[in-house]
């Protein structure tokens, strides 16, 4: 396998497809032993039968468990969530942003390596929220609300809506958000897409294909900007329409 056909897949994924393609030997080996058992054991017309069926179902039955139990003998590298501290197990190093298989927090990774988050409170609700320096636009987990982030020295800022936390009468409308045109930078929008539908690459790029199309569908006001800016920061066109 080349550098760029390697995958970082779970531990988990792996040893279930391992174990699935396993059954494709073992369930038709033993039927294979069973029919020849009983062409054994009924006259000596099915004798050659017989033994055909229980030499082919015990090599098949034989390769499905040696299939099976390879799996366990497969090295795996282990990930540390930065939220909860719990361990994921890959194939690989992953070389893109995944979710804990604890916490289902979306764990920030940049170069092959997990970058360190930080921790600020929603100036609103008071709710503690997570961002690393990957994040663009910061909602709050729980009021939707933008939480201004400040950006260490030397980075540049992002292009997004100038935080406030000014009380401001709430628009009680639910909205949806559509991609009207993914622009020119399609890397970058299909990367912000996985993050913000939690769908994978293949899922980005069908919809992609399908444009205009409704990403999101009765969010907050709030939201949908905040989405709609994070789209337009790579140049893609997206709009916030309220609900009928």
């Amino acid at each position: 396998m080349s550098e760029t056909d390697k995958h970082a897949q779970r531990s988990s994924d792996v040893q279930e497809s391992t174990w699935a393609d396993a059954m494709m030997y073992l369930i038709p080996g033993i039927i294979a032993i069973v029919i020849g058992a009983v062409g054994l054991r009924y006259g000596e017309m099915f004798v050659g039968i017989g033994w055909v069926g229980i030499i082919a179902g015990l090599g098949a039955t034989g390769y499905g468990l040696y299939k099976g139990f390879t799996s366990k003998k497969i090295e795996f590298v282990k990930v540390e969530c930065v939220y909860c501290h719990a361990q994921n197990y890959f194939t690989y190093h992953p070389d893109d942003d995944f979710r804990c298989d604890k916490c289902q927090r979306l764990v920030p990774i940049l170069d092959g390596r997990v970058l360190p988050v930080e921790q600020v409170r929603c100036g609103f609700c008071n709710t503690l929220n997570y961002y690393s320096e990957k994040t663009e636009v910061l909602l709050c987990e729980n009021c939707n609300r933008e939480v201004p982030i400040s950006l260490d020295e030397g980075r540049t800022p992002t292009k997004r809506l100038a935080p406030s936390y000014a009380v401001k009468a709430e628009d009680q409308r639910l909205f949806e958000l559509r991609l009207i045109d993914p622009g020119p930078k399609t890397e970058e929008v299909i990367q912000t897409l996985q993050k913000m539908l939690a769908l994978n690459r293949n899922q980005v790029k069908q919809m992609l294909e399908e444009v205009p199309i409704t990403l999101l569908t009765g969010i907050p006001r709030m939201k949908a900007e905040m989405l709609q800016a994070q789209l337009s920061a790579h140049q893609a066109h997206a709009q916030a329409l309220p609900l009928d």
